[in-house]
């Protein structure tokens, strides 16, 4: 699996309109056959996660390069530099790199692995988690 992704990007956000990295991602899920914004329960593995969506029970989602569109499917997005146009699905992620598939972004390739953060991204070099 990697370097397991830290504890501190999990849970609920409580701070949903700030986009400073502060607080957990908001991933996007499909659980129960409910897609809506989300909060990551637990790592299960690089593409593995125990996702929670409001009023549902947890469930175990697999990560995927797209917008989720059956039960049982997660999505994670980043930024690049160009003024949070440039967007990528994160295909694999770990606790420093995520591996890309671009959504609108034109800096990384397809399956390119870069560097990932929660406060900014550089050109060419790291994404910035989208906090949704």
């Amino acid at each position: 699996m990697g370097r397991p992704l830290n504890k501190k990007n999990f849970g609920p956000r409580a701070d949903a309109a700030a986009e400073d990295g502060g607080g957990q991602w908001a991933p996007a899920a499909f659980t129960n056959q409910l897609y809506g914004d989300a909060h990551i329960v637990n790592q299960k593995g690089s593409k593995r996660f125990t996702v929670a969506t409001t009023g549902q029970p947890n469930q175990v989602c697999t990560l995927v390069a797209r917008t989720p569109t059956a039960s049982g499917e997660v999505s994670i997005k980043v930024r690049d530099t160009d003024g949070g146009s440039g967007t990528y699905f994160v295909s694999k992620i770990s606790g420093r790199t995520c591996t890309l598939v671009a959504d609108t972004g034109t800096q990384f390739s397809d399956g390119v692995k870069v560097r990932w953060n929660r406060t900014g991204a550089e050109a060419g070099l790291s994404v910035l988690i989208t906090l949704a």
